[in-house]
């Protein structure tokens, strides 16, 4: 069963996604949170692509007799009704939205256990969630082992390679921010990522130290890691598997940020992979999934 589901919040409401197994009573839910920038429910970015990843994860659930949530993020698709300016949007904007939907899920008395699941920046907000609502595991796909200011930095030296003079100010601006300063000229072409708007939001999230946060929940954590992830590498994935030892870590090789299978090495085809919503997910990471969800048959 399929069923679309508005929740209501303090400015307007959220959209999102319940598949529920046929005949199945009380089963197991996972709540997929999606990760940075305008994503909705299914994973698609209208900045950086259509990639229908985690749409394509709660349909490979629900083969295999697990529940799923997955949701328009504040201000994204079905959700707009609950835009806020941007410069009022904090990490724990989407944390808060988070905790609205487990309690949603909790007191809707439907389901044996309640997983999250978080990609990317998802994670970030999904482990911080996580310390307000005792689920009964938690799965970070993707998510940053260091504090944002490293991995955007290592991501600008390779964008901006052979451009030294934007890399510098890109690296002052963090620098800033971090610092709890904020930029109000920023070059026009470096506003992107910087323009004045989002800084509160880039400062909140500068502020969390997965792996530090990572160690104040006390619940069973999977961690998986693709190989060729052009945005988080698997030394964040170590990092966090140093800081909780007792997390289950699995590298997957060959997969993406997008959690597609590509070729090694090749970033050509593994951005294009940002555009193939047909292109499956990667068979070993639901094979993970279901292993650590307690899934028998998977």
């Amino acid at each position: 069963m399929e069923k679309e589901i508005k929740l209501d919040v303090s400015n307007g409401s959220l959209s999102g996604t319940l598949i529920v197994p046929d005949n199945l009573e009380k089963p197991t839910i996972v709540l997929i949170v999606a990760g940075s920038g305008p994503t909705d429910r299914d994973g698609n970015n209208r900045l950086s692509g259509e990639t229908n990843n985690l749409k394509q994860l709660a349909e490979q659930l629900a083969a295999h007799n697990v529940a799923s949530l997955r949701f328009d993020k504040r201000g994204v698709g079905k959700s707009q009704s609950a835009t806020i300016p941007e410069n009022q949007l904090r990490l724990q904007t989407f944390v808060t939205d988070v905790l609205s939907w487990v309690r949603y899920l909790s007191e809707s008395d439907k389901f044996s256990k309640i997983f999250i699941l978080g990609h990317s920046e998802g994670g970030l907000i999904s482990i911080e969630a996580c310390q307000k609502f005792k689920a009964n595991g938690l799965i970070l796909l993707a998510t940053p082992g260091r504090n944002l200011a490293n991995i955007l930095q290592d991501q600008l030296t390779q964008q901006l390679s052979g451009q030294e003079e934007w890399l510098q100010r890109s690296i002052q601006i963090l620098d800033s921010l971090k610092n709890g300063n904020l930029v109000p000229q920023v070059p026009v072409e470096l506003e992107t990522l910087f323009r004045p708007s989002v800084q509160p939001y880039l400062q909140s999230i500068l502020k969390v130290e997965p792996a530090i946060e990572l160690t104040k929940l006390k619940l069973p954590i999977l961690l998986i890691q693709g190989t060729e992830d052009l945005q988080i590498s698997v030394a964040d994935a170590e990092l966090l598997n140093q800081a909780v030892p007792t997390a289950k870590l699995a590298i997957i090789p060959k997969m993406n940020h997008v959690l597609k299978i590509v070729p090694e090495s090749d970033t050509k085809a593994n951005l294009a992979s940002y555009q193939q919503p047909d292109k499956p997910l990667s068979s070993e990471l639901v094979q993970k999934i279901l292993k650590f969800l307690n899934i028998e048959n998977y």
